[in-house]
């Protein structure tokens, strides 16, 4: 991949293309395994009050230290690094100054389109449990704010899932970016959280 690797020229999708290429290729069970956990990930990040280092939460994308690639070239590397970083500074922009929409997945089938919301909450649950989401805090109000991500992000609230009427399961869906948002603002209340655009956006 000799591409130049630069927020300004580089777009959206090749920049989604090459992470999820990388991902897939250096990946474990205990790894991200695609854009959409990625994004939901450094949502998460983006909450915490202190900025984490990024060797910290670099290494959790693969999970444990055993986990970590063996890169093929220290240009493999840092092509890796790079769009990473990038995307890191785009999810941080984008929840700064307002523009909050997520990255998730869409799945046809037979010829019905629909939106993943899963990948992402499972990347934010790993997030939060690395900054330490919700110790030491109004147990409620994290409760209560969690319960949607908790519900798309975990195998209990999948299993919950399973016995919800559609209703209930879009109500639960409807709430989830609103919820992500109230634990921006609990963090960083100064921040411009909001939800400028109206479209989420999605990755095939």
């Amino acid at each position: 991949m000799s591409e130049e690797i630069n927020d300004d020229v580089i777009s959206e999708e090749v920049l989604y293309e090459k992470i999820d290429h990388y991902l897939l290729t250096f990946g474990t069970d205990r790894s991200l395994m695609c854009v959409s956990e990625l994004d939901g990930f450094l949502t998460a990040l983006g909450c915490s009050v202190q900025e984490l280092e990024p060797d910290v939460w670099l290494n959790a994308i693969w999970g444990a230290d055993e986990d970590q690639p063996v890169w093929e070239s220290t240009e493999q590397e840092d092509e890796f690094l790079s769009l990473v970083l990038i995307m890191y500074m785009e999810t941080m922009n984008s929840l700064l100054f307002g523009d909050f929409y997520p990255v998730y997945l869409e799945q046809e089938v037979d010829g019905e389109y629909s939106i993943l919301v899963e990948e992402w909450c499972v990347g934010f649950i790993r997030g939060a449990k690395l900054i330490g989401m919700g110790i030491g805090g109004d147990r409620e109000f994290f409760d209560e704010a969690l319960a949607p991500v908790r519900l798309f992000g975990t195998e209990a609230g999948w299993d919950k899932l399973e016995v919800m009427v559609e209703e209930e399961v879009t109500f639960w869906r409807d709430m989830l970016e609103p919820s992500i948002l109230r634990l921006v603002q609990y963090y960083h209340p100064d921040m411009q959280a909001g939800k400028k655009n109206s479209e989420n956006r999605v990755i095939h």
